[in-house]
């Protein structure tokens, strides 16, 4: 009887280190992904996909910020993508806390 009682407890023991070990693992996923949320974008390196994830950029106002890019060089202030044809202040309002150079 000891014996079962061990093997059970030793068993339930496992079961709950399991559920805490799983537990614990989707909080780190919620939060690795809550501060991929939070990164900013580079006006300088960003891809064309990743620029187009803007809001109130799709992937023609996107396709202008590189080429802008391309033709000026780099931004030197997040405020000179004003220059860039179809964006304006409400865009740059928009998105301005989550752009650096």
């Amino acid at each position: 009887m000891y014996k079962i009682s061990r093997i059970l407890f030793t068993c339930l023991i496992f079961i709950f280190s399991s559920i805490s070990s799983a537990e614990n693992t989707k909080g780190h996923e919620i939060n690795l992904s809550t501060s991929e949320a939070h990164k900013h974008i580079d006006i300088n390196s960003a891809d064309i996909e990743t620029l187009s994830l803007l809001k109130g950029v799709g992937m023609k106002k996107a396709e202008a910020i590189i080429k802008y890019r391309n033709m000026y060089g780099k931004f030197v202030l997040v405020e000179d993508l004003l220059n860039v044809n179809g964006i304006g202040e409400k865009i740059l309002k928009q998105n301005k806390s989550k752009l650096t150079i």
